[in-house]
């Protein structure tokens, strides 16, 4: 069951784009959904997250209305302290995709918010329309992001949200 936040997220998606609401179906189940994943994990993971922050759901339905396929994944380990990261992937029939990977360590809401920090970079790369390879999403980042070296890019728009997502999380 949705909670009264996500539901409010979804009539506010529905108000600014005219179009019917979108539901955790819609969203998580969706063939044509463009948030996915094959991992059990990591899905009952998004519809956590859908469920129970406002600001998830919120990047999940951006996307949906994007360009953007996003694949979500668990991985064993990523280079360095990273826990997440989003990797771009060829363009095919005219949809942009990239790759989620998250490393789950903590807990379930330690993870969600980090895929919400990731989701929050998938909706900065579904808004430029330019990135469509890794040279030209290096540039956006070099653009908009904060360098950590070795073509390692954040920003601050995602900490906030990976932040945000987590304090709705527990509230």
């Amino acid at each position: 069951m949705l909670s009264i936040v996500a539901a409010a997220v979804a009539l506010a998606i529905t108000i600014g784009s005219g179009a019917a609401p979108l539901s955790a179906e819609v969203v998580l189940e969706s063939p044509t959904r463009h948030v996915r994943t094959a991992d059990r994990t990591m899905r009952k993971l998004l519809r956590t997250g859908f469920q129970h922050s406002a600001t998830f759901a919120s990047l999940l339905g951006r996307l949906e209305q994007s360009d953007l396929i996003v694949y979500v994944e668990e991985v064993p380990r990523l280079p360095g302290a990273l826990e997440g990261r989003l990797v771009i992937m060829p363009q095919s029939h005219g949809f942009r995709y990239v790759r989620i990977q998250v490393s789950l360590r903590g807990s379930p809401s330690d993870t969600i918010s980090i895929i919400g920090h990731e989701l929050q970079h998938a909706v900065e790369v579904a808004e430029a329309t330019e990135v469509f390879d890794a040279p030209a999403l290096a540039a956006l980042y070099r653009r908009i992001g904060i360098d950590r070296g070795h073509n390692l890019f954040d920003t601050v728009a995602a900490q906030e949200t990976g932040r945000r997502v987590l304090r709705e999380l527990v509230a």
